[in-house]
C-alpha cells in the first residue's frame, strides 16, 4: 500500500480514469483482503499494512490485468504511475541510464538516504537539482535535501523498479570505480574457466555489484552487463589527458557513457587484456584477442578486443558479437521475395562460388553465418577460413588466419581440401591465391562462400578480373553475388504518419512520379529510441545469379555499367530501389535511404 493514497482511493482513481474496470477493482480488492488475512495469521495478529507489506501497486502488476477498453495493452507499473502522477499534477519522468550523470545520481544524496527514500537525483538545470521520487508526497524530504544541499529540488514521479535498479547499478559501479582508485591493480587474478585457444570463458553475474577487493573486476563486468543490457555493439574504452571515456556504439551511434577517474583507465585495460589472452606488459603495439562471457540464463557472449596505443594511453574496442544476431533465420534478414529464392539457390548449390560485397559493417558476417548455420547438418563438413574468427559455434571447423607462423587464407586454403570438405567459407579473398584457390575449391565439386569488398554486387566480377583470375576461370565457378548494406529502423514505440511532396523524392532519384504528395513514417524521438527515432537495423539488398548472358558478357570483357544494365533486366533489384521498398513499407526513412545507397 502506498503511504501517499489508500488503497482504495488508488483503485477508485484508476477506475476512474479508466486504467481498470470497476470489476477488475472487485477482484483486487478481494485479493488484497485475502493477503492482508494471510499476513494477520503469520505476523500473529499485527496490522500486516506496515512498511513490510507489499504495495498495491506491486498487486495490480503481479496480475497482469488488461487495461479497460484496450484489448491486449496490460496494466504495469508504468501506467500506474503516469496515472497517478496527473492526478497529482507531477511531471513524469522515465529513467534513461545513457541520459544520467553518474557523479549526480551518487554524489548529491547518502546512498541509504536514496535507497530508503526511493529517491534518484539525476539532474541538475540552472541550480535546479531535478529528483525523481516515487512517493508524490516527498516534499518533506526534498526539504531536507534543499537544505543540506543549499539547492532547490523540482521532484518528478518515476516507477520503484527503476529507481531501485539505477540505485543499485550506479551505486555499485562507483564504489568498484572509488575502491580501485585506492587499491589500483589489485584486483588483477581471478578465476575463469579456459575451454580452448581462442577463447577465455569468464561468468558474470547480473546482480547488484558490491564493494570487494576486486573492484576492477566488478567494474569491467558491470560494463560489460550494462552494454548487453543497452544492446551496444562496440564498447570503446578512450585514454584521454584527465579522464577514462567510455562509449557504447547503439544502431550506428556512439553514446558516451561513463566519464571515470583516469588513474583506473590502465587497470579497467589490464583486467580487459588478462580476460581475452592478450600480453599485459606489451603497451606499445596492437593486439587482438577474444572473451567467451556467459550471463545469466545461460546464454555466451563473444567479445573481440582490440587494443592499439593512442596519444594518451591504449584504447581498447570490444565488438559484442550476439549469438541472437549473428545467427538469424534466413527469414528475418529483410529479403524480398525474389531476393530469396535466389540466395536459396545460392545456399543450396551443389558447388561454385557465391560472394557477399560491402563495406566493413554492413552485416557480411550476419548474412554469411546465418546461411552457414542453416545448411550446417551432420551430413556436411563445414570449414570456415576467418581473419579473425568472428563466433565460435561449434557446428563449424573454423580456422583462424594467423599471419605471424605464415597461416594465410592462401597457405590454408592450398591444404583445406585434404580436410574433404563440403562446404567452405573463405572471411575475405584479399589477393589473386586466395582467389585462386577458391576457384580450384568450386571447379572440384565444392559450394565455397566468401566476401569482396566492392560498393556494389556486379563490381565484384571485375574485382576478380583484376586481382588476375582468368574471365572463363570467373563464368565457369561463380554462382552469383550479392551487395548489401544495413539501414535504421524506425521505432515503433514513436512511429508516425507524415506528408512529403513526390517531387523532393524524385529529385532524389527515387521512382515516384514527381507529381503530388505521398504518405511516409518517421519517428519523432522517445526514450526507447533514445530520442533518434530509429531503433534496430535491417538489410537492403542488391543480389543477382550469374546467368548464361552475364557470363558470356564476362568472357567478353564488358564493363561494370553493361553488366550491371543486363543484371536489372534480369531482375535484379538495386539497393536504391531494396531501400525505397522499405521506405514505403514504413521500415525505415527516405533520409536512412538515401545515406545508405548514396554513391
Amino acid at each position: 500500500m502506498m503511504k501517499f493514497l489508500h488503497s482504495d482511493a488508488l483503485l477508485d482513481l484508476l477506475v476512474k480514469k479508466k486504467v481498470i474496470t470497476g470489476e477488475q477493482r472487485t477482484f483486487i480488492s478481494l485479493e488484497k483482503g485475502k493477503q492482508r488475512q494471510k499476513l494477520l495469521k503469520q505476523q500473529g495478529g499485527n496490522d500486516p499494512l506496515d512498511r513490510n507489506y507489499p504495495d498495491l501497486i506491486d498487486i495490480i502488476v503481479s496480475f497482469n490485468l488488461q487495461k479497460a477498453g484496450s484489448g491486449e495493452i496490460v496494466v504495469d507499473e508504468e501506467t500506474i504511475m503516469r496515472t497517478v502522477a496527473r492526478e497529482f499534477k507531477l511531471p513524469f519522468k522515465k529513467l534513461d541510464p545513457l541520459e544520467l550523470d553518474m557523479n549526480v545520481v551518487t554524489k548529491t544524496i547518502p546512498k541509504n538516504f536514496a535507497i530508503s527514500h526511493l529517491l534518484l537525483p539525476f539532474n541538475v538545470v540552472d541550480g535546479m537539482l531535478e529528483m525523481a521520487v516515487y512517493h508524490p508526497d516527498s516534499q518533506t524530504v526534498l526539504s531536507d535535501i534543499e537544505q543540506a544541499n543549499q539547492v532547490k529540488t523540482r521532484p518528478y514521479l518515476a516507477t520503484k523498479s527503476e529507481i531501485k535498479r539505477i540505485l543499485a547499478e550506479f551505486f555499485g559501479f562507483q564504489t568498484s570505480i572509488s575502491a580501485a582508485e585506492d587499491q589500483f591493480g589489485s584486483s588483477q587474478g581471478g578465476s575463469s574457466v579456459d575451454i580452448g585457444n581462442l577463447e577465455r570463458y569468464v561468468k558474470i553475474s547480473s546482480k547488484g555489484i558490491t564493494s570487494s577487493d576486486q573492484h576492477i573486476k566488478n567494474a569491467v563486468n558491470h560494463i560489460f552487463n550494462y552494454a548487453l543490457d543497452q544492446r551496444a555493439s562496440d564498447i570503446h574504452i578512450e585514454p584521454k589527458r584527465e579522464t577514462c571515456v567510455v562509449r557504447f556504439r547503439i544502431d550506428g551511434a556512439l553514446h558516451t557513457i561513463y566519464k571515470l577517474p583516469k588513474v583506473v583507465h590502465s587497470a579497467i585495460v589490464s583486467r580487459i587484456k588478462f580476460l581475452s589472452r592478450l600480453d599485459i606488459a606489451e603497451k606499445r603495439r596492437p593486439q587482438d584477442g577474444r572473451i567467451k562471457v556467459g550471463i545469466s540464463g545461460g546464454k555466451d557472449i563473444e567479445i573481440r578486443v582490440s587494443t592499439v596505443p593512442v596519444s594518451f594511453g591504449e584504447k581498447a574496442v570490444l565488438r559484442i558479437l550476439d549469438p541472437d544476431v549473428i545467427f538469424q533465420s534466413i527469414d528475418h534478414l529483410g529479403f524480398s521475395k525474389r531476393d530469396y529464392a535466389v540466395f536459396k539457390s545460392f545456399m543450396y548449390a551443389p558447388h561454385g562460388i557465391m560472394l557477399v560485397t560491402g563495406p566493413t559493417g554492413s552485416g557480411k558476417s550476419t548474412t554469411l553465418y546465418s546461411a552457414l548455420k542453416t545448411i550446417a547438418t551432420p551430413e556436411i563438413n563445414l570449414v570456415t577460413v576467418e581473419d579473425p574468427v568472428e563466433m565460435v559455434y561449434e557446428e563449424f571447423n573454423q580456422i583462424a588466419v594467423q599471419p605471424l607462423i605464415d597461416v594465410t587464407f592462401s597457405t590454408i586454403l592450398r591444404n583445406i581440401l585434404r580436410q574433404d570438405p563440403d562446404v567452405i567459407m573463405i572471411g575475405e579473398i584479399r589477393d589473386y591465391d586466395t582467389a585462386a584457390h577458391a576457384v580450384q575449391a568450386a571447379m572440384t565439386g565444392h559450394l565455397v562462400f566468401s566476401t569482396l569488398h566492392t560498393n556494389d554486387a556486379v563490381s565484384s566480377i571485375v574485382r576478380l578480373r583484376d586481382l588476375g583470375l582468368e574471365p572463363f576461370l570467373i563464368s565457369s565457378t561463380l554462382l552469383g553475388a550479392m551487395a548489401q548494406r544495413l539501414v535504421k529502423k524506425i521505432c515503433t514505440t514513436c512511429a508516425e504518419d507524415f506528408e512529403i511532396e513526390e517531387e523532393t523524392l524524385y529529385k532524389m532519384g527515387f521512382p515516384v512520379t514527381g507529381k503530388g504528395t505521398m504518405t511516409l513514417k518517421r519517428g519523432t524521438g522517445c526514450r526507447e529510441c533514445r530520442g533518434t527515432g530509429y531503433k534496430g537495423r535491417c538489410g537492403i539488398f542488391e543480389i543477382f545469379p550469374l546467368s548464361i548472358q552475364m557470363k558470356a558478357m564476362i568472357a567478353d570483357g564488358k564493363s561494370t555499367e553493361e553488366m550491371r544494365q543486363v543484371a536489372i533486366r534480369e531482375g535484379m533489384t538495386t539497393l536504391r530501389e531494396d531501400a525505397w521498398k522499405k521506405v514505403r513499407a514504413g521500415i525505415t526513412t527516405y533520409e536512412e535511404a538515401i545515406r545508405v545507397t548514396a554513391e
